[in-house]
């Protein structure tokens, strides 16, 4: 099965060369646990190797997220492949924005390679109820599959949760849950994949992600 990288050179090797194509993929997490910063290393690996990358937010606008990688030097090249193979796009969240307008974008979108969407929380705002956000969150992953090599939705969440509790991780092909583990010295940020089709690796084991001004990575320790 063809795969995509992750940007992560260490995890690729754990999942046995990356996450698999035509997949939709939950990266999940508390506040500050480094979500946005995986995936904008996730589409910027993608532009680097003249991939077709999509970052759309429902959080932060272009500014924001260029002045992210800004701080972080692995990520500084990101203004080479703006408007070339990558776009930026910022979504002002109204009345009218929801997982069915999500769908009806992207079904007139030309084709990409890699795309995060960030994030599902601000869409489940929108919803009417719990259950048209999982009909319609359902759709958006269909579609996804469709016209998408891989895409990431981010979904902030408790500590403990991998998703919001409205079937974000059932939906999804595969699950990478960040977090932090609490230390007398300074608390660690943490990675564990909990699920990945068509993958075989060991599920739940810890390993630390490193996020610094160099860039991102694993540790080459496993957390136990």
């Amino acid at each position: 099965m063809e795969k995509v990288t992750t940007g992560l050179p260490r995890l690729d090797r754990l999942l046995d060369g990356g996450l698999p194509s035509k997949t939709v993929i939950l990266v999940s997490g508390e506040a500050g646990s480094g979500k946005t910063l995986f995936g904008l290393n996730f589409v910027i690996d993608g532009a680097s190797k003249n991939e077709k990358c999509c970052y759309v937010s429902a959080c932060d606008d272009k500014e924001e997220l260029l002045r992210a990688c800004d701080e972080i030097d692995a990520l500084k090249d990101v203004k080479k492949y703006i408007g070339k193979n990558l776009i930026f796009k910022g979504i002002p969240l109204g009345n009218r924005i929801d997982l069915n307008y999500f769908t009806k974008i992207f079904l007139s979108y030309p084709k990409v390679d890699r795309l995060i969407i960030d994030n599902v929380n601000k869409l489940l705002i929108h919803a009417k109820n719990n259950k048209e956000y999982r009909i319609k969150l359902s759709e958006l992953v269909k579609c996804l599959k469709d016209r998408v090599n891989c895409a990431l939705l981010i979904c902030e969440t408790k500590r403990d949760e991998i998703d919001t509790g409205n079937g974000e991780a059932f939906e999804c092909d595969g699950v990478i849950h960040l977090s932090f583990l609490e230390l007398e010295e300074k608390p660690l940020r943490i990675l564990e994949v909990h699920k990945l089709r068509y993958t075989s690796f060991e599920p739940k084991i810890p390993h630390e992600l490193i996020i610094d001004r160099k860039g991102l990575r694993l540790s080459g320790t496993k957390i136990i």
